[in-house]
């Protein structure tokens, strides 16, 4: 594998992951015996894509701004996307649990809202991956794929659009906001998927590749993986 394999092919995972959850909560639910189909699979698409914003924001922004040349400027834009797609899943969240202001916003209006946000963030965060790839270190953007998982897995669960996203104040309100969610998560019986698993960042020799069946032939790849024991002095 190579460098930022890990980080693409998990993002490219978790991406194509919510745009079927997406597709899953837009399908009509109507068999009588299993009312509450609907409620789950909408749940379920705002609990994964909420954690998965905190994950970028809370991981990835603090590294393309601190490492990619014009970081700043696309993590402005890749926050204000992700901003408003935090806003309509709020939207989407309350029409859903009948509050007043969202009761009144068509269906329609708030998935087409919805699939054209995912799709511009989905973009600006491909773009941030490939930006870290060319320009960060290689041992660390090799680890984000893990340490985006790790704050998935205890991320907030419901959207918050209007806590801080960046700094110490949005660490701060992620970890209040995710033991708030975990709570009623846990008081209304709501399921929670798992965040997709990192893709680990192994079979880096040309043996390795070929018996795992990753024939992504790099051509810097040695022949066999080489383990290095270092002898203890007598």
């Amino acid at each position: 594998m190579r460098h930022g394999d890990s980080l693409t092919v998990t993002v490219e995972a978790t991406q194509r992951s919510l745009e079927e959850r997406l597709g899953e909560a837009l399908l009509p639910h109507r068999d009588p015996r299993r009312p509450r189909d609907h409620y789950a699979a909408t749940d379920t698409f705002l609990a994964a894509t909420s954690r998965h914003l905190a994950a970028v924001e809370g991981v990835m922004v603090p590294e393309v701004r601190q490492v990619v040349p014009g970081g700043k400027d696309l993590c402005h834009d890749y926050l204000h996307a992700a901003r408003r797609l935090e806003q309509t899943l709020a939207l989407l969240k309350g029409k859903l649990y009948g509050e007043a202001f969202a009761i009144r916003q068509p269906w329609p209006d708030l998935w087409n809202r919805a699939h054209t946000e995912l799709t511009e963030h989905n973009r600006l965060e491909r773009v941030m991956v490939e930006d870290l790839i060319r320009h960060g270190d290689s041992e660390k953007v090799d680890g984000l794929a893990r340490r985006m998982f790790d704050v998935e897995c205890h991320g907030p669960t419901r959207p918050h659009p209007h806590t801080p996203h960046t700094g110490l104040l949005a660490l701060v309100a992620r970890r209040m906001w995710a033991i708030a969610d975990h709570f009623w998560d846990a008081a209304e019986g709501r399921v929670i998927p798992d965040p997709v698993h990192p893709h680990h960042h192994r079979h880096d020799s040309l043996v390795g590749q070929y018996l795992v069946g990753d024939p992504k032939f790099d051509p810097s790849a040695t022949i066999i993986e080489h383990h290095h024991k270092h002898k203890e002095s007598d």
